[in-house]
């Protein structure tokens, strides 16, 4: 569906709407981010957003704070209203009892079940409806859009390196090539995804957490090793994180998730992997059909399984270059820092075969930097070629 020119206030009051779906962006997932304004007499007499899963939607906290007042009033809401029975009731419905007269919709519901159907509702009773498939509105709930059609994680690559691409010095060497303030955005971001990912060479070299370190209401997402040989023990962080209450909070959306994954290859020893097995941490063979690595589109799938909808990878090189070559990466996430290293030895962020010519190269769609303390930080999504 293309997208609809708005005129100068209702484009205004859906700019409202998405600014205030905003705040659940660290909250609501796996559900998307929604905001509503109900808005009567052109001035707005309720409002609301979607905090988290199982919580009230967007549109039925607008309309309970508009009470009588929402009786031919307009409605901006950035996504479709929904129209079947779930956690919570249909809001297309609620929407029609409440006396709305006419609706402006940001974007129409990704998943190909429900998509046009609320719309539909509305408009069978007598609505105005106008749904504008507004870009900013559409990419508002990527991760949900992507997780809803494919039923695979959205994954997005994140890493930190020098403005000469360096990820480390040629000695290893790598805290801290982000200033403080880039690494606080980091955990603002792994609040984001259900789930963070490294590969066992980052385990092993600077025993991450992987956890959200901040003070307030975010989810603490699942932590993900891609170890095929197994050689993540028992005293490593992001095993003994289980045990951490600073990482309990729900990170997996599915009941009985785990709180760490570790996922193996062939050769991986039996007894090393039983080894690490406890509550809240699973121990997983998918191994590769023709090589001694991780198959990470079976991960990826298994995952899905789990409802664990989106995941951010931190590196290393090695799991980031694999993820590149199978076309895994939907979304980037770079902080460039000011500062030089050099040296031939010194790592790169992304390994793997990479590209022969510059034909073939990934190029970034709508992209958005912005300095976060003496950083540079870059994002955009991934395109790649035909």
């Amino acid at each position: 569906m293309s997208s609809v020119i708005l005129n100068d206030v209702d484009a205004h009051w859906l700019g409202e709407a998405r600014t205030l779906a905003e705040r659940g962006r660290w909250t609501c997932a796996p559900n998307p981010m929604v905001g509503a304004i109900v808005l009567a007499g052109g001035k707005p007499v309720g409002s609301g957003f979607h905090m988290r899963r199982g919580e009230p939607h967007a549109e039925v906290i607008a309309l309970r704070e508009a009470g009588e007042h929402a009786a031919g009033a307009t409605l901006y809401v950035t996504l479709e209203p929904c129209s079947t029975y779930g956690r919570t009731p249909p809001c297309a419905y609620l929407v029609v009892r409440a006396g709305i007269k006419r609706v402006v919709i940001g974007a129409t519901d990704p998943n190909p079940a429900h998509a046009g159907r609320g719309i539909e509702i509305l408009r069978e009773h007598a609505l105005d409806v106008v749904c504008a498939e507004d870009p900013a509105c559409v990419i508002l709930n990527e991760k949900f859009t992507h997780f809803i059609t494919t039923r695979t994680p959205f994954v997005n690559a994140k890493w930190a390196m020098t403005l000469d691409g360096r990820i480390a010095t040629r000695t290893g060497s790598s805290r801290w090539i982000s200033c403080e303030d880039s690494r606080t955005y980091t955990h603002l971001l792994r609040s984001e995804y259900d789930a963070v990912m490294v590969g066992a060479g980052t385990v092993l070299a600077d025993d991450p957490l992987l956890n959200v370190r901040l003070e307030g209401d975010f989810r603490q997402p699942a932590r993900i090793a891609v170890d095929h040989l197994c050689r993540i023990t028992q005293a490593h962080r992001i095993v003994t994180g289980a045990d951490d209450p600073r990482t309990k909070g729900g990170a997996a959306p599915k009941a009985g998730s785990p709180a760490c994954i570790v996922a193996c290859g062939r050769d991986a020893d039996a007894a090393r992997m039983k080894a690490l097995e406890k509550p809240g941490v699973q121990v997983w063979r998918i191994p590769e059909e023709d090589g001694p690595g991780v198959d990470l589109k079976a991960l990826l799938a298994r995952l899905g399984e789990r409802e664990i909808s989106s995941v951010l990878v931190e590196g290393g090189g090695t799991l980031l270059g694999s993820l590149f070559d199978q076309r895994l990466v939907h979304r980037v996430s770079v902080f460039i820092a000011p500062k030089l290293i050099g040296g031939a030895a010194a790592p790169g962020p992304v390994g793997g075969a990479g590209i022969e010519s510059m034909a073939d190269a990934l190029n970034l769609s709508g992209v958005q930097s912005m300095q976060i303390g003496s950083d540079t930080f870059i994002t955009g999504r991934v395109s790649h070629p035909e």
